[in-house]
């Protein structure tokens, strides 16, 4: 039995604390196509050859201007997925005619920028969003999106900014001055676009893009020039231009996601955070006091699971819930379902406003027993499989100990411990894809003893959870030896599965000391699977493949790559510092696989490739919508790459001795990525990721306040969360 020493403490780079990823239940629909053109988005913006300013009535190279005027561009007027512009080409008023000023700023700010009107590129960066440059294209925001904020890197001796944004849309330029620091130790400032002018006035009858800039200038780059000059030493501006790009397509849903802020485990230590696109801030979704499920039991079935704890964990009582990892989303919104601590049995909670916490309605008695047995791993639930007579959960189930043992219980303890060195336990090796009912009839006594007691009852138990193999939960078929099964996604129409064969997930997921990993997938066939097949382009022996996740309309996979195990790349597939974020079409095909431009975190924030960046965990917006002739998808992952701002820090997460993880410590952030379709060429473009500026400010603060957390884990579905109310973001001078 393991005592609280080993698991019960399970570190910050443990499973419950650093993550896992699994298919979520997004709703998914594609709207009726929008025929046209579209446009482009990726990079970090440049000074162009000449250093020449576009908006500013200097052409630079290559920039085209197309004439004003002309009809108002809506082909499909009545699609509230995609924008609706409000004025023709040329002619949109969004923008004030006048510079805004921001707090402190001097009077003749534009005097000072005015004697010279080009700018000395190279020495100020663009640190968000990522602007065009060298061929690269700019970042992408859906047109709903939380307003953008634009910092940069900055010499020392610069503290006054110009910020220019032109689109060929509106009648003239934005020009706003700010204030600039960049004392050591201190975020780089940022300015917000104002909310009014991004989204627009509002008012009755408007679409879910606004009546703002984002949703006339949708379609068209947005090109950015930023000036700085030292205010008591003007002299020629260094600068810094280039475009992004406005989504002509909307976003949907909601995101929860996982964050951990201590080695420990305590009731504070970890949760779930969430917000609606377009929020300004977060809000607790689920914190572990708020958790209503209770009798979780230890891996043998004898007692409730904490009993051997020594110590015992401060502010949890036995068969407690006491981590939230590894959630996915009810497909009807109203929940999740997530991994807890050791042994890796399942939980759920509701997420509905009045009854965070509370026992889904929806889970049978019989299926909380099942989700009470030990070595599950990571789960995905499908809208195809989520209605009344037919509620599965997809998940795997623990088979072969590392020793070769086979399982033969339901609640079964390891064959062996060790209890100095825990990577000596005889853990599990491999598991096999799996599924529960939760909605099954079977009866399955779970109120396990304060104490441990190897009586009738627990034979009762063990007895009646076998018995329901086949009708309450069962394996999926694969045909695979060998090696197991991990991570798997579950297709939103219900009749795929994508997961990571690997050969080795003592937790539920691909280990760190893994050596292998990569995509299969296999037809569900209600319950029965089949033969399974490596998906062609993602079961590279080269590299670990693994965290798949299909896209809304099941039309791509998205996954994290790897380089395979070597000296130079010394990872598993969990946490790599090597991985990258990568979609392939869900057919497969060598050579399709596409690796996101939002990998790359450009060069201002100071990050080095050969240290890595930790990309994982790509999770897809809940719909994916068409428009002129291209279908537009968002992803969000998570990223150990530099950040840093007035809401939160980076820093470095204890490492845990017993863990068998012993990559890089940094904490991560979430990103947004854009990836475009071509319908016609089936060309998949992706975009540099846009850094969700808004995932630290926590609701309930005083507006400013942050957190420093590691943020992992998404779920981007149509979950349904109470209203934030946060106050909107000021444009302040630099502390």
């Amino acid at each position: 039995m393991q005592n609280n020493s080993l698991w019960a403490l399970a570190a910050l780079l443990g499973t419950c604390v650093l993550g896992c990823n699994a298919g979520g239940g997004n709703k998914g629909s594609k709207t009726n196509d929008n025929t046209g053109a579209t446009s482009s988005g990726g990079g970090q913006g440049s000074g162009g050859s000449n250093g020449s300013l576009g908006g500013f009535g200097i052409n630079m190279p290559g920039l085209e201007v197309p004439p004003e005027g002309g009809d108002i561009d809506d082909p499909d007027p009545s699609n509230p997925n995609v924008v609706h512009p409000k004025c023709a080409l040329g002619l949109c008023t969004d923008f004030p005619a006048e510079p805004i000023l921001a707090e402190g700023v001097p009077a003749n700010a534009a005097e000072l920028f005015a004697a010279s009107p080009d700018f000395t590129p190279g020495s100020l960066c663009m640190l968000e969003p990522q602007l065009s440059s060298e061929g690269k294209e700019g970042a992408m925001l859906p047109a709903n999106w939380v307003r953008p904020r634009f910092r940069v890197a900055a010499p020392a001796d610069i503290d006054l900014l110009e910020i220019r944004i032109h689109s060929p849309m509106e009648k003239n330029d934005l020009v706003a001055y700010t204030l600039y620091s960049s004392k050591a130790g201190s975020p780089a400032p940022s300015w917000y676009l104002p909310k009014e002018i991004w989204a627009g006035p509002g008012g009755e009858m408007v679409s879910a893009s606004g009546n703002g800039f984002a949703n006339n200038a949708a379609g068209h780059p947005v090109t950015v020039t930023i000036r700085g000059i030292n205010s008591k030493a003007p002299g020629k501006p260094v600068g810094v231009t280039g475009d992004f790009h406005i989504a002509p397509v909307v976003a949907t849903g909601s995101m929860v996601f996982w964050t951990v802020n201590s080695a420990s485990v305590t009731p504070s230590s970890s949760k779930l955070l969430g917000f609606a696109v377009g929020d300004e801030g977060v809000a607790e979704s689920l914190t572990l006091p708020q958790v209503q499920w209770t009798g979780e039991i230890g891996e043998d079935g004898s007692v409730l699971r904490g009993y051997h704890d020594k110590p015992k964990l401060d502010g949890f009582k036995d068969g407690q819930v006491r981590c939230i990892g590894c959630h996915t989303s009810l497909p009807d919104g109203s929940g999740v379902v997530f991994t807890d601590d050791w042994p890796w049995s399942k939980a759920a909670a509701s997420l509905a406003a009045g009854s965070a916490g509370a026992v889904p309605g929806v889970i049978s008695a019989g299926a909380q027993a099942i989700m009470k047995m030990p070595w599950w791993g990571t789960q995905s639930l499908s809208p195809g499989h989520w209605a009344a007579g037919d509620r599965v959960l997809l998940t795997t189930y623990g088979t072969t100990f590392k020793s070769g043992k086979l399982r033969t219980k339901a609640w079964e303890s390891l064959p062996a411990y060790d209890s100095v060195n825990p990577e000596n336990n005889d853990k599990v090796k491999w598991a096999e894809l799996a599924w529960i009912d939760m909605e099954t009839t079977v009866a399955i006594d779970v109120a396990a003893a304060a104490v441990p007691t190897f009586d009738a009852a627990l034979e009762a138990r063990q007895a009646a959870a076998l018995a329901a193999k086949g009708t309450g939960w069962g394996i999926i078929t694969t045909g695979d030896t060998g090696f197991g099964a991990a991570s798997p996604s579950f297709s939103h129409k219900g009749d795929q599965i994508v997961y990571t064969a690997t050969d080795y997930a003592p937790d539920g997921h691909p280990d760190a000391l893994a050596t292998i990993a990569d995509l299969r997938t296999v037809p569900y066939n209600n319950k029965a699977g089949g033969t399974s097949a490596p998906l062609a382009g993602a079961a590279d022996p080269a590299f670990l493949e693994y965290y798949p996740s299909y896209s809304a309309d099941d039309a791509l996979i998205a996954f994290t790559r790897a380089p395979a195990k070597s000296a130079t790349s010394p990872d598993g597939p969990y946490y790599n510092r090597f991985g990258q974020v990568t979609v392939i079409p869900a057919a497969g095909g060598e050579g399709t696989a596409v690796p996101l431009a939002a990998n790359d975190p450009g060069t201002c924030a100071g990050d080095d490739a050969k240290v890595g960046q930790i990309n994982s965990w790509p999770k897809w917006s809940p719909d994916a919508f068409v428009s002129k002739g291209k279908t537009y998808y968002f992803l969000v992952f998570s990223s150990g790459r530099k950040y840093g701002d007035d809401f939160s820090q980076q820093f470095e997460l204890p490492p845990n001795a017993l863990s068998s993880f012993k990559g890089l410590t940094s904490s991560s952030q979430l990103y947004l990525a854009a990836v475009v379709v071509d319908n016609e060429t089936k060309k998949i473009t992706s975009y540099p990721a846009v850094y969700i500026w808004n995932q630290n400010r926590l609701a309930g603060t005083a507006g400013e306040a942050g957190l420093k957390y590691s943020n992992l884990t998404p779920a981007w579905d149509p979950i349904k969360l109470p209203p934030i109310i946060i106050p909107e973001v000021e444009n302040k001078p630099p502390k």
